[in-house]
C-alpha cells in the first residue's frame, strides 16, 4: 500500500506520464420512484441546498447509497445518521446539527468499541473495561473531526429561525479503529509517567485532492525519533521512515519539515468508492530511543507496536484529514 502515499520524483518523470481514468465527481442518481418522491417531499417542505453544493436529489441519492452498501461479510459498510436542528441562523443550526450527528455516530460505535476494549486492553479488571467503555462515547464525540455531510439541506421557518437537516456517515472499519486509537491514546496520556514529552504539528490541511501531497512540520520538546503512519478505510501505510528517507534523530525545539527529501512526496489518492470524500488519520509517534517498526503493515500491528513501547519512551498524536 505504500505506493498510495509515497512517490519518488526523478528526472525521467519529465518525459513520462501516467494515464489516468477521468473520475466522474458527479453522483449517479438512482431514478427510482422512492428517491424522487423523497426528493419532492423535501422540496415541498421548503428545504434547499447551499450555493455550490450538489442538487438535493443527488445528495439524497448519495446518502441512500451509503446506507445500502455492504462489505464482504454482508454487513453495512458505513455508519449513517440523520439529524435536524434549529437555530437563529444557518451557522448556529448547522453547528448544533453536526454536534448531534457526532454524538449519534459515537453511539453507533459504542458496541464495537466495547469489543475492541475487551479484546485489546491488557487488563483483566472488569471495572477498568466498563469505565473505558462508558467514557468512550464522550471521547470519540469530542475527537471526531472532518466528517462530511452526505446530505446538507436547510429551510427558513415561519418564526424566523433556520432548520438544517444533515445526513452524515463514516466507514465502519475506519471508525472502529480510530475510536480505539482515540481511547488507547487517552488511556496512555492518563497513565503517562513523569518526564513524558510532547510535540506540535503545523501545516496539515483539512482536505486534499487526489494528486496533492501532504506537507507539514513537527517540533518536539525532546530529542526524538519520528514514525509517521496514515490510516484509511483500507488499512495503514508507513510514511516515514521509508526507503528514500532514513530515520534520524530530531533535535529538541527544532522545526522539521516533512517530507524530509525533496525527491519524495506523500501523495494523496482517494479510493475507488463512490463517496466524494475519504477519511484518513495521520498518526505521529515520537520515541526517545530508536525503536523501528518491523511488523506487518496492519492496523493491529501498528497499534500493538505502539502499546509495547514504555509510556515514558513515547508520545503520540492523531490528526484527521479528508481526501477527495
Amino acid at each position: 500500500m505504500r505506493s498510495k502515499w509515497i512517490s519518488l520524483f526523478v528526472l525521467l518523470c519529465l518525459f513520462a506520464c501516467k494515464a489516468r481514468q477521468p473520475e466522474n465527481g458527479t453522483v449517479r442518481i438512482a431514478k427510482d420512484e422512492q428517491l424522487q418522491e423523497a426528493s419532492r417531499q423535501l422540496l415541498t417542505e421548503g428545504y434547499r441546498t447551499l450555493a455550490g453544493k450538489l442538487p438535493l436529489e443527488e445528495q439524497l441519492a448519495e446518502s441512500w447509497r451509503y446506507q445500502r452498501e455492504k462489505d464482504a461479510e454482508g454487513e453495512a459498510r458505513f455508519f449513517v445518521v440523520s439529524v435536524r436542528s434549529k437555530g437563529d441562523s444557518f451557522d448556529a443550526a448547522r453547528m448544533q446539527a453536526e454536534s448531534l450527528a457526532k454524538v449519534q455516530l459515537a453511539g453507533l460505535m459504542e458496541t464495537r468499541v466495547g469489543q475492541l476494549v475487551t479484546n485489546r486492553m491488557e487488563t483483566s479488571d472488569g471495572n477498568t473495561v466498563m469505565q473505558t467503555i462508558a467514557s468512550s462515547k464522550n471521547l470519540v464525540t469530542t475527537r471526531l473531526s472532518n466528517l462530511y455531510p452526505l446530505m446538507e439541506v436547510y429551510k427558513e421557518c415561519s418564526d424566523g429561525s433556520v432548520e438544517v437537516q444533515l445526513v452524515m456517515g463514516c466507514d465502519r472499519k475506519w471508525a472502529s479503529e480510530i475510536a480505539w486509537a482515540v481511547i488507547s491514546a487517552e488511556a496512555a496520556q492518563c497513565s503517562s509517567k513523569p518526564g513524558s514529552f510532547s510535540f506540535t504539528l503545523t501545516g496539515l490541511n483539512n482536505t486534499y485532492r487526489t494528486g496533492e501531497s501532504l506537507r507539514f512540520s513537527l517540533t518536539a520538546g525532546q530529542d526524538c525519533y519520528y514514525h509517521l503512519f496514515v490510516f484509511d478505510a483500507v488499512g495503514v501505510d508507513l510514511l516515514y521512515p521509508g526507503e528514500y528517507e532514513e530515520r534520524s534523530l530530531f533535535r529538541k525545539g527544532v522545526e522539521y519539515s516533512f517530507p524530509r527529501s525533496q525527491w519524495v512526496a506523500y501523495s494523496v489518492e482517494k479510493g475507488n468508492r463512490p463517496a466524494r470524500y475519504e477519511q484518513n488519520i495521520l498518526l505521529v509517534v515520537a520515541t526517545r530511543d530508536d525503536i523501528p517498526y518491523t511488523g506487518e503493515m496492519t492496523v493491529s500491528g501498528v497499534l500493538g507496536w505502539l502499546r509495547r513501547i514504555p509510556e515514558g519512551q513515547k508520545s503520540e498524536q492523531y490528526f484527521s484529514f479528508l481526501s477527495e
